[in-house]
């Protein structure tokens, strides 16, 4: 697990990458409490702008620990909507082109 409570920056820096623009807009936004639309091109990075997100503000939102028990974390909730007709249209090709 990362030192730090920002999983993102630790796990780019492992990574040795930087993060795109409109990734640190997303996390940045995340953190202040608000929610929105990310509408990118399949590879452009979504996954780690949105699921970092996440898991930074899950991380955030748990109070520090004073005793020996841990405080119970806020739900994590996301909603996450695939264009699942376009994935099977690229997966029949891909498909159809390995065989």
């Amino acid at each position: 697990m990362a030192t730090s409570r920002n999983f993102a920056k630790t796990w780019f820096a492992a990574k040795g990458w930087k993060p795109f623009t409109f990734q640190k807009d997303v996390w940045a936004a995340v953190q202040s409490g608000r929610s929105g639309l990310l509408h990118a091109s399949t590879g452009a990075g979504k996954t780690y702008a949105l699921w970092f997100a996440a898991l930074n503000r899950f991380a955030l939102s748990r109070a520090p620990v004073t005793g020996k028990r841990k405080p119970p974390a806020d739900p994590l909730t996301v909603l996450w909507i695939t264009p699942m007709r376009a994935l099977a249209r690229r997966h029949r090709s891909r498909s159809a082109g390995a065989a």
